[in-house]
């Protein structure tokens, strides 16, 4: 199926494949339980009401959607146009002799910078969750590895790329990883959209043990064929947590309807 989509949306303008998702957008919202309760929280958590979220979980998951279309769009060789702002900053970076730790979240869709942003003199190496279908990931690879960035991924029971990073970042490297995708695992508290919230502790404690600096880039969707990517360095302490959380959080609320992380972060809450 996957590989059919890719053949369907070579031959087809995105923006009409956008409207043909609505004739199975609804029977995603109502089989998806889980993501949908995510969603709607977080609507509900950001003071909308009730059939205010009801209709925004539906908004969310269509945008969610239009971000998958676009991957693969990608596949099939579309071209899309990122524009960077905060230039001096991140080229700074990209373009400096010292490696660096590159966090993301879940607000936007960064896999699309991966594919149209190029760092020809740093390879950037990403820390990818290993059980995406088999086309998703040769895809991913091919289209990644022509602009000289690399995935490690994290397979359950295998702790082989917690070497890796280390080797990445001594050879002056990038490292970029999503620090809002929480699994089995340890967290930290942090406060995210007015109450407590449970964030994955991993990617804070690399960031303070290599010591790298670290710069927290979102990818938010500007029309059919532009992606603008904003960034902002954050200092690799104690409190990166708190302020990562404060960060996305403010994207979130700037941008609700690219918010893709579709599970309970307040748990309890109904």
């Amino acid at each position: 199926m996957q590989r059919a989509l890719v053949g369907i949306i070579r031959r087809t303008d995105i923006r009409v494949a956008y409207a043909f998702m609505h004739l199975w957008l609804v029977w995603y919202v109502i089989v998806r339980r889980k993501e949908r309760n995510g969603a709607y929280l977080f609507h509900r958590r950001r003071g909308r009401n009730r059939l205010q979220a009801a209709t925004d979980v539906y908004r969310s998951f269509y945008h969610f959607g239009k971000a998958i279309i676009d991957r693969f769009a990608a596949y099939a060789g579309q071209r899309f146009e990122v524009v960077v702002e905060n230039r001096e900053l991140y080229y700074g970076r990209v373009e400096g002799k010292e490696g660096f730790v590159m966090l993301f979240s879940h607000v936007g869709n960064t896999e699309m910078a991966g594919y149209f942003l190029t760092t020809p003199d740093k390879p950037m190496h990403i820390l990818a969750f290993g059980g995406e279908s088999p086309v998703v990931m040769a895809n991913r690879a091919k289209m990644l590895e022509r602009n000289n960035i690399g995935m490690i991924t994290v397979q359950p029971d295998d702790m082989s790329h917690i070497y890796r990073i280390g080797e990445v970042l001594q050879r002056g490297d990038v490292l970029a990883m999503a620090a809002d995708r929480r699994m089995d695992g340890a967290t930290v508290a942090c406060t995210f959209m007015g109450t407590e919230a449970q964030l994955p502790v991993g990617a804070f404690r690399i960031c303070r043990a290599v010591k790298q600096p670290v710069l927290l880039v979102f990818v938010i969707k500007q029309d059919a064929r532009t992606y603008r990517v904003l960034c902002k360095q954050l200092p690799p302490d104690k409190d990166l947590a708190v302020r990562f959380a404060r960060e996305v959080e403010q994207m979130a609320l700037a941008y609700p309807y690219e918010w893709f992380n579709f599970y309970n972060f307040w748990e309890g809450e109904k």
